[in-house]
C-alpha cells in the first residue's frame, strides 16, 4: 500500500490527512462548514482546470451566497496587485483575505511549482514544466484572523490522455471532517 493512499485512521503513515483532520476540526462549526464547501469545490473542480502542459493553475474558490463556491482563474497581474510575485508569502495571504471579507470564505489554489513559473527557470535548475506533485489550497475566512493552509496530494494517470486525481485520503478526509 503506498503511504499516500493510506487511510486517514492511519495517522503514523499519512501526515497529510492527519494534519488536515486535526487543522479542521480544531475550528468552529460555522467557520469548518464554509472551509469543507470551499475545499470539496477545490477537490471536485481541480482536475477539469488540470492541464499536463500548465500543471495546476492559479484559482480563486469562494462562497457563492447559495450555499455553494465558485471557482475563477486567477492571473499573475491580479495577484501582484497584493505584492511582488517573488514575495509569495504576501498574496497567498492577501488574494484570499480580500475575497473572504467580500464573500464570507475564500481559497487560493495553486501547485507546488509555481515559484518556477513566475520566474520562468530555463533549462538549468528546476525545470519550468517539471509537473506538481500537490496543490496548496491557502484559505481565509472573515471570522478567523489566520485560517490553515491545506496541501492535497494527487497523481496524474492516463499517458495520451491524462487527468489528475487527487489520493482517496482527500475525500475521506473531508468526509470524516464533515462529520465531526
Amino acid at each position: 500500500m503506498n503511504p499516500r493512499d493510506a487511510a486517514p485512521d492511519d495517522d503514523a503513515t499519512n501526515p497529510h490527512a492527519a494534519y488536515t483532520l486535526d487543522a479542521l476540526r480544531g475550528l468552529d462549526p460555522a467557520v469548518r462548514a464554509d472551509i469543507l464547501c470551499v475545499l470539496d469545490r477545490v477537490a471536485r473542480d481541480l482536475p477539469a482546470h488540470w492541464s499536463r502542459r500548465e500543471g495546476v493553475p492559479q484559482l480563486l474558490v469562494f462562497l457563492d451566497g447559495h450555499g455553494g463556491a465558485r471557482v475563477e482563474r486567477t492571473g499573475l497581474r491580479e495577484m501582484a496587485e497584493y505584492g511582488y510575485l517573488d514575495e509569495l508569502h504576501r498574496w497567498v495571504r492577501g488574494v484570499p483575505a480580500a475575497k473572504a471579507r467580500e464573500h464570507g470564505c475564500a481559497a487560493l489554489v495553486y501547485g507546488n511549482r509555481i515559484h518556477a513559473r513566475i520566474n520562468r527557470i530555463g533549462p538549468f535548475g528546476a525545470a519550468r514544466f517539471a509537473p506538481d506533485t500537490h496543490v496548496a489550497v491557502c484559505v481565509a475566512h472573515r471570522d478567523v484572523p489566520l485560517a490553515p493552509g491545506f496541501s492535497f496530494t494527487f497523481d496524474t494517470v492516463g499517458r495520451f490522455f491524462p487527468r489528475l486525481v487527487l489520493h482517496d485520503w482527500v475525500a475521506e478526509t473531508l468526509d470524516r471532517a464533515r462529520r465531526g
